[in-house]
């Protein structure tokens, strides 16, 4: 069987979860399926993740920049310590490289130096190695957080409301026109697009102003899309949700790229991924809380949806009808 018949990356992290996963084992809190395990640290917790990006898979170096491909292999990795409500301390960078320039290699450092420094995080070492396909950068991102502010995937609730922060579809389409026009004329369509694949900011401040307000129920970051990784939550908790497709928040920029790529605005929004925003759920009193603490950071957020009891994940139109979500990306 391969792992597309399997069920694709969710089915094959079940897999390994259930028959390798080492939960409750000794100071281990939270091991496999969640945007990072949590280690006992003394009074905290440790957040461990890790990320891999390939060259050809995650990224291509002729619509790409040596500096923004550092920074998003530091930013992706940020992101996940953000989903849980932690401030990122430490990171340890293998990568793998062809006999190319020096120059290019410390272009791609500084990226990762200064994502890091901007966050809080320090690079404290790693593995380099020779490699005859491409690119290969696997960032290893660990982060600390108060156990009672540590969110996690599996916390929401029937009755919660789904906040998202910002806007959505943005990184989806900057890759779009990144593919159909190349990197200087997509920047002279949209730059705001492109900056937002290429150059990610992860929601730290804005995670932690969420859970420093103690209604946070569920939280994680949207790596793979919210088609995507809505699914992966309410699975996790045991849930269904339903999605408001005219509630879903977009920029200005998006609908520009749409008209131009002959795309639907709602499926980039919706089945996007690599927007790195923060996907929330909490009770319904507590949404504009949660909402007000997070514009304090200047950032925006507003509720899109409802969690149900059940396990179905749809999009409701305008006009009430439900369908299923469009497909986000997957990995197989």
């Amino acid at each position: 069987m391969k792992i597309s018949e399997l069920g694709g990356e969710t089915a094959l992290i079940s897999l390994i979860r259930e028959k390798y996963g080492a939960a409750g084992v000794g100071d281990l809190a939270l091991s496999i399926g969640d945007d990072g395990a949590l280690v006992k640290c003394g009074e905290s917790l440790m957040i461990i993740t890790t990320d891999l990006l390939v060259e050809g898979t995650h990224f291509r170096m002729d619509i790409n920049d040596a500096y923004l491909l550092g920074w998003k292999s530091a930013a992706v990795n940020i992101s996940d310590v953000a989903a849980m409500g932690g401030l990122p301390t430490f990171s340890f960078v293998s990568i793998g490289l062809p006999d190319i320039s020096v120059a290019v290699v410390e272009s791609i450092y500084q990226g990762m130096y200064d994502a890091s420094n901007a966050f809080g995080s320090v690079i404290a070492g790693g593995d380099t190695v020779g490699s005859e396909c491409g690119i290969v950068i696997n960032v290893t991102q660990l982060g600390t957080v108060e156990p009672d502010r540590a969110a996690r995937r599996s916390g929401a609730k029937p009755g919660d409301v789904v906040i998202v922060t910002n806007t959505l579809g943005d990184s989806r389409a900057g890759l779009e026109m990144l593919l159909k026009f190349g990197l200087d004329e997509a920047r002279r369509v949209s730059a705001f697009l492109v900056e937002r694949h290429l150059k990610p900011e992860p929601r730290v401040w804005e995670a932690r102003s969420a859970v420093e307000t103690g209604r946070v129920h569920s939280m994680m970051d949207l790596s793979d899309g919210l088609a995507s990784d809505i699914g992966k939550l309410c699975e996790a908790s045991g849930v269904g949700v339903r999605i408001f497709a005219d509630k879903l928040p977009v920029s200005e920029d998006l609908h520009i790229a749409a008209a131009r790529l002959d795309a639907d605005t709602t499926a980039l929004a919706a089945g996007g991924g690599e927007d790195y925003e923060l996907l929330i759920t909490c009770a319904a009193e507590d949404a504009q809380a949660i909402i007000k603490v997070i514009s304090s950071t200047g950032s925006s957020a507003a509720v899109i949806g409802e969690i149900v009891d059940g396990g179905d994940v749809v999009l409701v139109s305008s006009d009430g009808n439900e369908q299923p979500m469009p497909v986000g990306w997957k990995h197989f």
